[in-house]
């Protein structure tokens, strides 16, 4: 069952805008069929999914919080197409909660062994491997129009697509796929800074940590150094479609990543991602003052960037939302109408704010913020404490697992998975400042992988 859970998530077109995106996508039946699985299989696991009192403490508290801050903003901005509305705003809300306990409750009925956990790491990087060469390579070469690939594309474009709901002279998708009609690569997401996401967020992390760590993972690998130079390559590939992408969150979530890959490496990959870096940086300020195309992706996407006024000011909005109603937020699915009336004026002389945004609401351009402005600090509060105290346990169970009695490669396990946790905490929180959208399958799948990982050491620890 293990081996299907993130293989499934790629294919993240939804079928319906009246719920939460995730429960309109093809992953959520399949997730709900391999825990009623489960547990016909292992009744006894039941008491595994039941949530803790705090969980439910927890979960009335943003209940009520939500229901309390909808209300309040309804009264303001009545029904209006700039708003999902209450009714719809609740049934979305009541269905992204379903979201993360069905995340949640697949991964406790699913991986129980460190067995199940390679095999839910190695079922995901295969399946990446099989996205790469199918999807985003036969992508990558339309983007350099070799118009070969463009049908094939654009068929599959149709079929497992995620897209925006589209306007008049406002569609991202018009000549048959993203690709096709702006020139970037995106898999299947909705926009090239998504894939960025989903793989610099979700997957890098992975292989950095299984890097830095030097552990044995794949079976078919003689050597322990033919592994890591495997997982390198793997790594430099992922570095080069976040490059690719032609995205200002896929080049910084490139560089932030490599960083931090030479930070957690050691010894000889150390030296060798330093000298790589080197001569990376090398070509790339050459190639940027000599190759036109190099030039001017970097000055659109990085150092010249256009376009920025309704990031810069739907930020500005949000942050204003927050400051105005800082206790309980304004409610989920309300915030646009609030960023408009804040919104600086200054921004909003552009097509996108005048034929889309002012019509048809204004969406959260900077998650952080938007989180805070939606739900305010009732909520984030206690989530922020929540995501602190487990990456406060994940260090000290780091320091502390050398006291058990561990062979040299489940040592290495351990160290990667934290590697790898940690990494993706910091890198999910830079693409915050942007749009990531962190209640997605991906995110909320490693998360509570993790986090399983990490109780799972600290019993050992106690026992």
């Amino acid at each position: 069952m293990v081996n299907f859970l993130l293989p499934i998530t790629f294919f993240s077109k939804n079928y319906s805008y009246s719920i939460a995106e995730t429960t309109a996508m093809v992953a959520f039946p399949v997730f709900i069929a391999i825990i009623m699985l489960q547990l016909f299989r292992f009744p006894k696991r039941l008491k595994m999914i039941l949530p803790s009192r705090s969980a439910l403490l927890l979960t009335i508290i943003l209940w009520l919080a939500q229901l309390i801050a909808m209300g309040l903003s309804y009264g303001k901005t009545g029904d209006t197409v700039l708003t999902t509305g209450i009714i719809h705003s609740g049934i979305t809300l009541a269905t992204w909660t379903m979201t993360v306990y069905v995340a949640w409750a697949v991964i406790q009925l699913t991986v129980i062994t460190e067995k199940d956990e390679f095999a839910f790491l190695k079922s995901g990087l295969i399946a990446l491997a099989v996205y790469l060469l199918l999807v985003i390579l036969p992508q990558i070469a339309v983007t350099f129009h070799i118009t070969a690939f463009e049908q094939y594309v654009n068929d599959i474009a149709r079929l497992f697509e995620r897209h925006w709901r589209t306007h008049t002279d406002y569609n991202f998708y018009i000549n048959g796929s993203y690709v096709a009609t702006e020139g970037r690569v995106n898999g299947f997401e909705p926009e090239a800074a998504f894939l960025a996401n989903l793989l610099g967020v979700v997957y890098l992390p992975i292989l950095i940590g299984i890097t830095a760590s030097g552990q044995k993972f794949w079976s078919w690998t003689k050597t322990k150094i033919g592994d890591q130079v495997v997982n390198t390559i793997f790594s430099f590939i992922i570095l080069l479609v976040l490059l690719l992408a032609k995205t200002t969150t896929g080049i910084l979530t490139a560089g932030i990543a490599y960083i931090l890959w030479i930070i957690w490496s050691q010894n000889h990959l150390r030296k060798n991602l330093v000298g790589l870096a080197v001569i990376g940086l090398f070509f790339i300020v050459f190639a940027y003052l000599k190759v036109g195309v190099i030039h001017d992706t970097f000055n659109q996407f990085l150092f010249a960037k256009q376009g920025t006024d309704n990031r810069l000011g739907g930020t500005i909005a949000l942050a204003l939302t927050f400051l105005t109603h800082p206790i309980l937020g304004v409610g989920y699915g309300f915030t646009s109408f609030f960023i408009l009336k804040n919104v600086p004026i200054s921004t909003t002389h552009n097509f996108e704010f005048q034929n889309v945004y002012s019509q048809f609401g204004y969406p959260n351009l900077s998650d952080f913020l938007g989180w805070f402005a939606s739900f305010g600090l009732v909520i984030m509060i206690p989530a922020l404490w929540l995501i602190f105290r487990l990456i406060a346990r994940t260090y000290l169970v780091k320091y502390r697992v050398g006291r058990l009695q561990l062979t040299e490669k489940e040592m290495a396990w351990h160290q990667g998975i934290i590697i790898s946790f940690i990494t993706m905490i910091i890198l999910a929180t830079f693409s915050s400042i942007f749009v990531i959208q962190v209640f997605l399958w991906p995110y909320l799948l490693m998360f509570f992988f993790y986090r399983k990982h990490i109780i799972r050491l600290e019993q050992e620890l106690k026992s």
